[in-house]
């Protein structure tokens, strides 16, 4: 039997950080021959995994029944 995994929904977000840190992520997309947004995704999703491994990021308990009912 076949697991079925959520289907992967991307999200957008807008940020804004410095000039200087636009650059140097630029100069680096440039460098790996990527667009500086797939960059910035990418690393996001390896920070997020560090913190999972890490155990800085929790989730909450799926087998608690949080209902008011008895």
């Amino acid at each position: 039997m076949k697991i079925r995994e959520k289907p992967v929904v991307t999200k957008r977000v807008s940020i804004s950080i410095p000039d200087l840190t636009h650059e140097k992520l630029q100069r680096w997309a440039d460098i790996e021959g990527t667009s500086l947004a797939d960059l910035a995704a990418y690393l996001l999703r390896r920070e997020v995994e560090i913190a999972e491994k890490e155990g800085k990021l929790k989730y909450p308990d799926e087998n608690i029944n949080h209902s008011s009912q008895p």
